[in-house]
């Protein structure tokens, strides 16, 4: 009696101490089965810079990220003066003025350009700008420019890139019309006074600005309308629209049908945003006393760092999700695995180290079948297809050891629930966090409950 009582003893202590090593083992294999993910994470960027590759492509084809400049008025004017042995000299310098106001209207309508299996978001823009500037007396005034000086005057406009242009642009000013041109001169100089001997010859100095084409055109200043210049223009895009606070009062009111928009740059908007028509609408009002370096400017200026307006995302796109399903990998396999161990512990049979293994290959595998189906159906689909092929190969295989359909169903709903769970934390955007992080409390609270009944070490 002794004996048999030992004997129990010594065949309690060598299976608690089989199960502790058994859930060593397993831990070990979860984590050698995470191996494979970085390649996984790796290919997904790949296949990701591979997308970016085409946007910039169609962009460069289409229109690129636009920045709407101006308008802005250039005078360039003598300085009559006198060196150091009292020769007269002239030299010019170039002012540029900004408005004190400027309204503008966006209408954007954003499409979809598709080529290969890759999604391009791009837009066609209806611009309304309508500026008031200061009245000829107070920039002369302002300026310190004697009328009898100014050589040129121009109305000066720009956009980024310049293949956004749809139409030829015409500004309007009181009743009169001014076709815009090209005008490869234009550039945002230095501002210093560059001396030129015997003459009006001027020497350039090397500009430092950005690639910018500006349009321009001559006017008169005596009698131009400064205070309505209205300009309609249609420009195309893609990925993003800003402007510049160039007045001294700026008001910009855009509408696009896009929804997934990001605002961002110097400001942003004044009020909250309106939705209507499917079309949601914001407002930017600044009021800057010296407009970037001032109304009145000779300098070079930084515009992109006061350039404010929205950029157009593809929120949530197939790679982003198929990259954060992919970090959720330690879930699948780690939680697939704890419910084998479970009930085969409960269950009194054994499933070998090898077929945790496979199964662990099958999960990392789904991770593939979903990046690859997602770039011709999407993720949705994608997700549901790769997943259900990944659940039938899981319920197939293990059904052919383990003999018993009621425990093969018991470990298919817990798997299709964790893939069920790991799909609606996908679908959140800010919530993601929170929900995921109590899904995994609560499941992390029912692994306790169930690992209650599992004899780690012997009792006797």
């Amino acid at each position: 009696m002794e004996n048999q009582f030992e004997e129990e003893i010594q065949q309690e202590v060598e299976t608690s101490k089989s199960t502790m090593t058994k859930g060593l083992i397993i831990l070990g294999l979860t984590l050698l089965m995470l191996i494979p993910i970085p390649f996984i994470l790796n290919l997904i960027i790949e296949r990701q810079e591979s997308q970016e590759n085409v946007i910039k492509e169609i962009s460069t084809k289409w229109s690129g990220s636009q920045v709407v400049y101006g308008p802005f008025l250039q005078i360039k004017h003598n300085i009559v003066g006198k060196d150091e042995k009292g020769k007269q000299t002239i030299s010019q310098e170039i002012i540029y003025v900004s408005a004190n106001e400027n309204w503008i209207d966006a209408d954007v309508n954003n499409t979809i350009k598709r080529r290969n299996l890759y999604d391009v978001v791009v837009y066609n823009s209806k611009l309304n700008l309508k500026s008031s500037f200061p009245t000829f007396d107070k920039i002369v005034a302002e300026a310190n420019i004697k009328p009898e000086n100014i050589v040129d005057t121009k109305l000066v406009f720009a956009i980024k890139d310049e293949k956004g242009f749809n139409n030829k642009i015409i500004a309007k000013a009181g009743n009169k019309s001014y076709p815009l041109n090209f005008d490869d001169q234009i550039k945002f100089k230095s501002g210093e006074v560059v001396v030129v001997n015997n003459g009006y010859e001027l020497e350039m100095p090397e500009s430092n600005n950005v690639d910018l084409n500006f349009l321009s055109r001559s006017i008169d200043p005596k009698t131009f309308d400064y205070n309505s210049v209205i300009l309609n223009i249609d420009i195309k895009g893609s990925n993003s629209l800003k402007f510049l606070p160039s007045a001294l009062h700026t008001n910009v009111n855009l509408s696009s049908n896009w929804k997934d928009l990001k605002f961002d740059g110097y400001v942003l908007p004044s009020d909250s945003l309106i939705t209507t028509n499917n079309k949601t609408t914001a407002q930017w009002k600044v009021y800057q006393q010296n407009p970037m370096n001032g109304q009145f400017w000779k300098n070079n200026i930084d515009f992109e760092t006061y350039a404010f307006g929205v950029d157009f995302l593809q929120m949530n796109d197939h790679y982003d999700k198929t990259y954060r399903s992919t970090k959720y990998a330690i879930l699948f396999i780690g939680l697939t695995f704890v419910a084998f161990f479970f009930i085969e512990n409960r269950n009194k049979f054994n499933i070998h180290i090898v077929q945790y293994a496979l199964v662990g290959f099958a999960i990392c595998i789904n991770f593939v079948l979903l990046l690859s189906i997602s770039e011709y159906l999407g993720f949705d689909y994608a997700y549901f297809i790769s997943a259900f092929a990944t659940l039938g190969l899981i319920t197939f295989f293990i059904n052919s050891f383990l003999k018993s359909w009621k425990l093969t169903v018991r470990i298919t709903m817990i798997i299709l629930l964790l893939y069920l769970f790991i799909y609606s934390v996908l679908q959140l955007k800010e919530h993601a966090l929170l929900v995921g992080s109590i899904g995994l409390f609560i499941i992390l609270a029912i692994i306790m409950y169930y690992s209650k009944n599992i004899e780690w070490i012997s009792k006797k």
